[in-house]
């Protein structure tokens, strides 16, 4: 199968004109909202390439054991471990292929028939009929495997290369809806799992609930008045108790004083915020927060030159500590990031409201403010502990596919209890 272009280079291509694209002017906002689709389908095509073209079949690898539904997974693993049986190979056939041949199975649903049995046959390469036995069987079992598309998984942990890192990896279809971070690499991986390992259970970084918990810096450039009104509206209504910061730019010690003595920093501005303190500044400092980065390019990878890699300010956050940093690969706009972030904080940091958020009028919102739905109902059972998981889920608020899919988080799993 062909691809009539280089998925990477048209990802870049997409990338360098997005902020001259969203930055030009238009003749009236039909002829906005037609390059705004324009982009949007063009980075769907290449993550859609990137998934079923480049990586073809064996983008099941990137799927996560499953935690539930795990009768349907043992049942299909037994139909493989039987075949292999039957057929008298058991012992020619290694650990590692029954491994993937089990991979395979459980991850199906994702796969058209070709590709079951292109993977299946290229497996098993010398045993044709227990290759086609398999395959049979799973075609046979289409209930199981759609089962399995959408059942709850363990977090996958990715681990790019630097010089691809700006891949939106996390908007493939296969792993769009489930939990999923990025480190750097193993190393650090593994040093922030030893600095934060008294409060690590069950895989997650524990943050235990307070009601002033976190900071908020808002608009700290003044130049976007109309995200400052409705994160503030959010703010008041959601986390009135949080030490909040609007339209003004905060100084070295307050930025400092947030990240190091509260669980939670929340950024809503113009790109990370190492305007107001400087990379150096942050690595050298003993990071507590987890800091949520809503801004343009806010945990991109810059290249720098040389023969050293692409790096970025999340990498001096991580080396100071910090368990967990979420943000934007590229330029987003405000609205959709917004409607994001108020899902998000409102599905994950727990509040004294007596509404929710679902609850809220969104459009009132968008126009500056707050008005509630007569029809919602309020359910606050829904909210999700498991910060990674409550990204997945936010991002379906985005309008735009080039906002949902500039979102990444980087770090460790986090939990609010």
């Amino acid at each position: 199968m062909q691809v009539s272009y280089d998925i990477c280079t048209e990802i870049q291509n997409i990338l360098i004109s997005n902020k001259a694209k969203l930055e030009a002017t238009y003749i009236n906002n039909e002829q906005y909202w037609s390059m705004r689709r324009e982009q949007d389908n063009k980075m769907k095509m290449a993550i859609d390439g990137l998934e079923t073209i480049w990586l073809r079949e064996w983008r099941v690898l990137f799927m996560a054991d499953p935690i539930e539904d795990l009768e349907i997974v043992n049942e299909i693993h037994e139909v493989i471990d039987k075949l292999i049986l039957d057929s008298k190979l058991s012992d020619k056939i290694s650990k590692r292929c029954k491994w993937f041949l089990k991979k395979v199975s459980t991850g199906a649903g994702f796969l058209t028939r070709e590709e079951i049995a292109r993977a299946i046959k290229f497996l098993l390469p010398e045993y044709e009929k227990l290759a086609n036995n398999i395959i049979l069987s799973l075609y046979g079992m289409p209930y199981h495997i759609e089962k399995l598309k959408n059942t709850k998984r363990k977090t996958l942990v990715l681990i790019i290369d630097e010089h691809i890192d700006y891949l939106a990896f996390e908007a493939m279809e296969i792993i769009k809806s489930h939990p999923v971070t990025r480190f750097p690499s193993l190393h650090i991986a593994y040093a922030l799992f030893k600095e934060h390992e008294d409060t690590i259970v069950e895989g997650c970084k524990i943050i235990k609930a307070k009601d002033n918990m976190g900071v908020c810096i808002v608009n700290p450039s003044g130049n976007l008045q109309k995200m400052e009104k409705r994160m503030k509206l959010f703010i008041n209504f959601w986390l009135p108790q949080w030490r909040s910061c609007y339209n003004t730019e905060p100084s070295e010690e307050m930025f400092e004083d947030a990240l190091v003595n509260h669980d939670i920093l929340m950024y809503n501005g113009h790109g990370s915020g190492i305007q107001y303190l400087s990379g150096e500044d942050i690595e050298k400092t003993k990071v507590r927060s987890t800091v949520l980065l809503f801004g343009c390019n806010s945990v991109k990878l810059l290249v720098i030159g040389g023969r050293y890699p692409p790096y970025g300010v999340t990498n001096q956050y991580l080396i100071a500590c910090s368990p967990c940093l979420l943000g934007m690969l590229w330029e987003v706009t405000d609205f959709d990031i917004d409607k994001m972030t108020a899902d998000f904080m409102s599905n994950w940091v727990p509040s004294t409201s007596d509404k929710t958020w679902a609850e809220v009028d969104t459009n009132s919102w968008a126009h500056g403010s707050l008005k509630f739905a007569k029809s919602a109902e309020k359910n606050k059972a829904e909210m999700e502990s498991e910060m990674l998981r409550v990204v997945a889920k936010s991002k379906k608020v985005c309008s735009q596919y080039m906002t949902a899919a500039a979102i990444i988080v980087r770090g460790l799993p986090t939990r609010i209890v």
